[in-house]
């Protein structure tokens, strides 16, 4: 027996999406999070925007953005800006790269690649309760 009339328009259209994939593995991260919302478990980062800049902690600033598992750069109005989020498992690293370039205008921090009201006030303070001691 089948089902009953559809109440909505959208109901009425073919699914373009099969009910649910066994394996999304070939999915990007954000492409599994659009189709199965909340299925990938990704990991919360914290993380910093950043444009290149003159001085000697440049080279240093650099060097710890790479250390990103999702480092980026993109090449904005002629002007390279960098991207870099860490985990809590590397709150060390993202403390000192944000201690070089958090002071220079233009920086911004984001939330898990999203940027959000209050970023440096509360979730940057809150991201530091996972520093651990060297």
């Amino acid at each position: 027996m089948g089902r009953g009339p559809a109440e909505t328009f959208a109901e009425r259209l073919p699914r373009v999406v099969p009910e649910e994939e066994e394996d999304i593995s070939h999915l990007s991260d954000e492409m599994a999070e659009v189709l199965y919302p909340g299925r990938r478990k990704r990991p919360s980062r914290v993380g910093v925007i950043f444009d290149a800049f003159e001085g000697p902690n440049y080279p240093r600033a650099l060097e710890l953005a790479k250390r990103s598992p999702v480092y980026s750069e993109a090449q904005v109005r002629h002007t390279l800006t960098h991207q870099a989020a860490f985990g809590v498992d590397q709150a060390n690293v993202m403390r000192e790269l944000y201690d070089i370039v958090g002071p220079i205008t233009g920086t911004e921090v984001t939330v898990d690649g999203k940027k959000v009201p209050y970023a440096r006030e509360l979730w940057l303070p809150l991201f530091w309760l996972f520093l651990k001691d060297d």
